[in-house]
């Protein structure tokens, strides 16, 4: 109740990663596999084996090995062999995701077409902060299905605010990043997906009334679910 929102963005995606001689090109060769769906604590191991299933139907520990490591930890891991499937999160283009391939090529698995629209991949995708976007084709020089492009997970970063900000504040906040947006993307690639057309993408925090007065100036439909914001 006391957060307000001055814009979101697409901050990066989940890489479902397979090296080449893995033997697994699609979901359902991961059947019997070694997936590894993120560290003991926290939440991202529910969030992966729900994707795995929402796709598959598949469940952990029962229709494939669960695997649960630190993040550190897990990547050495992929790279040393000892699971079959990785999720790592990263921006679009990544050099940290492309050097998994640099010894060996890696495969991306995409969200199949089938499954969008489905009752289990809507469940999925009404967690908040995550939404579906497009990988494009050529994203990585050592990915071997790198013609194509690809759907995959993107999770949602967006500024939030104190409800009691002062209204100018808000506005400023917001005036600054969109006025210097350019400056932004050059020195940080994960804001790139940030734009003033696409400044609510997947946004439930309602929006501070600072920054809706921006957004009405510069003539930025809002929409109404994101108003109400005092």
């Amino acid at each position: 109740e006391n957060i307000r929102s001055l814009f979101s963005f697409l901050g990066g995606h989940i890489h479902v990663m397979t090296y080449e001689d893995s033997g697994i090109e699609s979901w359902e060769d991961i059947k019997g596999k070694r997936v590894f769906v993120g560290p003991p604590a926290g939440s991202a191991s529910a969030q992966t084996t729900k994707l795995i299933e929402s796709i598959t139907g598949f469940k952990a520990n029962e229709d494939y090995e669960a695997i649960k490591l630190a993040w550190s930890a897990a990547s050495q891991a992929f790279e040393d062999g000892k699971f079959d499937v990785f999720m790592r999160t990263g921006t679009m283009g990544s050099a940290a995701v492309d050097q998994y391939g640099a010894a060996k090529k890696f495969r991306l698995l995409g969200i199949p077409e089938e499954v969008l629209g489905t009752d289990a991949w809507n469940d999925y995708l009404s967690t908040p902060g995550y939404a579906a976007d497009t990988l494009p084709a050529g994203s990585y020089s050592n990915q071997v299905n790198n013609d194509e492009d690809l759907l995959a997970t993107a999770y949602v970063m967006f500024l939030s605010v104190h409800k009691d900000m002062d209204d100018d504040v808000a506005y400023q906040l917001t005036k600054a990043m969109f006025e210097n947006l350019d400056d932004a993307h050059s020195v940080n690639q994960g804001l790139t997906p940030l734009t003033l057309d696409n400044a609510f993408v997947s946004l439930g925090a309602r929006l501070h009334p600072g920054a809706i007065r921006y957004y009405e100036e510069m003539d930025v439909s809002i929409p109404d679910n994101l108003r109400g914001g005092s």
